[in-house]
């Protein structure tokens, strides 16, 4: 009985945990900006690893760590891009880990590919497939659902830099952000394209990084021309975004791009260490962030994704976190 007693007590104090704020949940002291239409952004957590998703370890796991005193390292250390699955997941390229992590609220599963990535920049799925982006070994890699490699159904071209990635599921086209050769590859099942080429003009790019797909129409961060370039459906210029100055609509340091049910398009700046926002025709409705360490503020912030629910999930790089936000709350 004794025995009993003394093991019930070490699982008890080997499973204990410190009470964490998992993402979504609403507290009165959050900040919050105006946005257009009687609508406010509201900061609503943060993700630095699977227990802010409610992924926790099972209790023999956490009982077996304490007992060997050994620690599985789930941190997040310079988060620059992700994306979401139809089915929920969410995937975090973590190039400060040489790693993807991969968090599955529904199934309560975290994974951490690592095998063949040394600079993971970019993520999308391609339905249950991850393609990840690797900058440094200037390729795709692919992985399914259980975090095994697998092939890519594409023949791939020569990539300079790949670095965002974005997929249009009714045209079956994966796009590829290059910014050493200065272009964004079109991946399909006839072969690789390639939309634009190194200059300034409508169409052209200056070292294209981050994409999003979204009402039919693609979107790049093109870095060094200080903008954002739309394209429709078959390609063709639509307009731009931003420009170079220091004024809020301005984009003198563009990184990950997000586009809402409502078209509306937000931009995260680095200069600003903010995200903006663009309605449709281009008009700036929204800044939120500003520099520092605290909810809602920013420190060289990168990429963005919006998943199922309208949330908006920004890359806080130099925070260490993924910072999420309601978009669409009534102003009180």
């Amino acid at each position: 009985m004794r025995a009993a007693l003394a093991l019930t007590a070490v699982l008890s104090t080997a499973c204990a945990s410190v009470p964490v704020r998992h993402v979504g949940e609403r507290r009165v002291d959050d900040p919050s900006w105006v946005r257009s239409g009687g609508l406010r952004v509201r900061y609503v957590g943060e993700l630095q690893g699977p227990e802010h998703l409610g992924i926790e370890p099972s209790t023999w796991k956490r009982f077996w760590s304490w007992l060997v005193g050994e620690r599985e390292a789930t941190a997040l250390s310079r988060p620059f891009a992700l994306g979401f699955a139809a089915d929920g997941r969410i995937a975090v390229a973590d190039p400060g880990n040489r790693a993807v992590r991969v968090y599955d609220a529904a199934r309560h599963q975290h994974l951490r590919l690592t095998e063949g990535l040394s600079a993971p920049l970019g993520v999308a799925f391609v339905g249950e497939l991850l393609v990840v982006a690797d900058g440094e070994a200037r390729t795709l890699r692919g992985f399914d659902v259980a975090g095994a490699p697998v092939a890519l159904p594409w023949k791939l071209p020569l990539f300079g830099r790949p670095v965002g990635l974005a997929w249009d599921a009714v045209g079956q086209r994966l796009f590829v952000g290059d910014a050493v050769e200065h272009c964004v590859h079109v991946l399909s099942a006839s072969g690789a394209a390639r939309l634009g080429l190194r200059g300034s003009g409508p169409g052209e790019f200056n070292f294209p990084t981050h994409l999003a797909w979204g009402g039919g129409q693609l979107y790049v961060t093109d870095s060094l021309n200080f903008r954002v370039q739309v394209f429709d459906a078959e390609l063709h210029f639509v307009r731009e975004l931003g420009g170079l100055g220091d004024t809020p609509g301005d984009l003198p340091r563009p990184k990950g791009v997000a586009v809402d049910a409502r078209g509306t398009v937000w931009v995260v700046e680095g200069s600003f260490d903010a995200v903006q926002a663009f309605d449709t025709e281009g008009e700036l409705v929204a800044v939120i962030g500003g520099a520092g360490t605290t909810p809602g503020r920013f420190w060289l912030p990168a990429g963005a994704a919006i998943d199922g629910q309208g949330q908006l999930f920004v890359a806080d790089t130099w925070n260490a976190r993924v910072q999420v936000f309601a978009l669409e709350e009534a102003a009180p």
